[in-house]
């Protein structure tokens, strides 16, 4: 899995940012091979910011590039400026740790348990 996390500048009315994304933005990235979610919020310090989860790096640059083209044609009033940009693989999942653990155990060599 891997993780693109955008932070935009300050950007005025949030409440309209998330209906114009969830109406036109979703809906492109559900499309999207290896797409698995995405969130987006308002930070503390009041900057729009969304976070992407693909199956690879390549998904991710994928969804990234229609992101950021989404945005510039379709929140330019809003957000005009482009994003700060972090990605990387994601290391832990929370929400899926113990399934991953399980199948790593079951995928164990016979050896390594005491096995042959």
């Amino acid at each position: 899995m891997f993780v693109v996390i955008r932070t935009y500048r300050a950007g005025g009315r949030p409440e309209e940012i998330a209906q114009r994304v969830g109406e036109g933005l979703v809906p492109i990235l559900r499309e999207q091979a290896g797409f698995r979610a995405y969130y987006a919020f308002v930070s503390e310090d009041g900057r729009p910011v969304s976070v992407s989860v693909c199956d690879s790096r390549q998904a991710a640059l994928r969804a990234n590039e229609r992101a950021q083209a989404w945005v510039s044609a379709n929140l330019k009033d809003l957000i005009p400026d482009p994003p700060e940009v972090t990605m990387g693989p994601m290391l832990v999942d929370a929400a899926t740790y113990e399934e991953a653990e399980e199948r790593r155990s079951s995928q164990a060599e016979p050896w390594v348990d005491g096995g042959v």
